[in-house]
């Protein structure tokens, strides 16, 4: 009896491991899917991106707001443009980090929230979305 249990309990725990492997690797393949996508999308900088009142000119690195230009940190525009290369679609704070920097071993990507925040304050609150628990996302323009 205790040797069947041994097994079971085994059993369901390489199960648990394997499961817990598969889901890591599925989260890694996402994350460098939408950093490879922000790259891949870089080759198409001379096309203007419209979001409501929001206009970025991605080859001039500019930022308008309702036709007022709005200054941007390099970083802030490159959250900016990667979210907003992609709306709706939710980005880990992780994700943000590995597409906008360069050297991934400079700083911390705890630090994009702040960055977030600084957005939010200079282009408005209803701009960009936290999605508890999973990250950030550009909110969709109707």
């Amino acid at each position: 009896m205790k040797r069947t249990l041994y097994k079971a309990i085994l059993k369901s725990r390489s199960t648990l491991i394997i499961t817990l492997s598969l889901s890591i690797f599925s989260n890694t393949v996402m994350a460098l899917s939408a950093v490879s996508d922000f790259f891949s999308l870089a080759a198409s900088d001379d096309i203007p991106l419209l979001h409501g009142t929001l206009q970025i000119v991605p080859q001039q690195r500019l930022v308008y707001q309702k036709g007022v230009r709005v200054e941007l940190t390099p970083m802030e525009f490159d959250i900016l443009l990667l979210l907003a290369r992609r709306p709706g679609q939710v980005f880990t704070a992780r994700q943000i980090y590995e597409a906008v920097t360069a050297d991934s071993y400079d700083a911390s990507w705890t630090g994009i929230s702040s960055m977030v925040y600084k957005l939010r304050r200079k282009l408005g609150a209803d701009i960009i979305e936290t999605v508890r628990g999973h990250g950030y996302r550009m909110r969709i323009t109707k």
